[in-house]
């Protein structure tokens, strides 16, 4: 099961809505990212959708995928390069 947090709830409401980012688009970047990636500072997985510039970061919990917080950014893929050069995300 995939269970949003009151902050990505409330992110995809007031933010991202506007940049037509919807739950259902955060859910199926989760269950098939182009690429994953896991965060060493934070320890949680990111879900990476490329043609979508959408980040999902989330956790895993008794087989459930917790999403913390959904990011869109028009330079995913240069964010994400940086992150995997610095060793951040890998």
């Amino acid at each position: 099961m995939i269970i949003f947090t009151d902050h990505a709830k409330d992110k995809i409401l007031k933010e991202l809505s506007k940049l037509k980012v919807t739950e259902q688009s955060a859910m199926e970047i989760t269950r098939a990212p182009d690429e994953l990636l896991y965060d060493s500072l934070t320890n949680r997985f990111v879900a990476i959708g490329r043609s979508r510039n959408i980040a999902v970061i989330y956790e895993k919990a008794n087989g459930d995928f917790i999403v913390v917080t959904v990011i869109y950014s028009s330079e995913l893929i240069d964010a994400t390069n940086k992150r995997k050069r610095s060793g951040r995300w890998i």
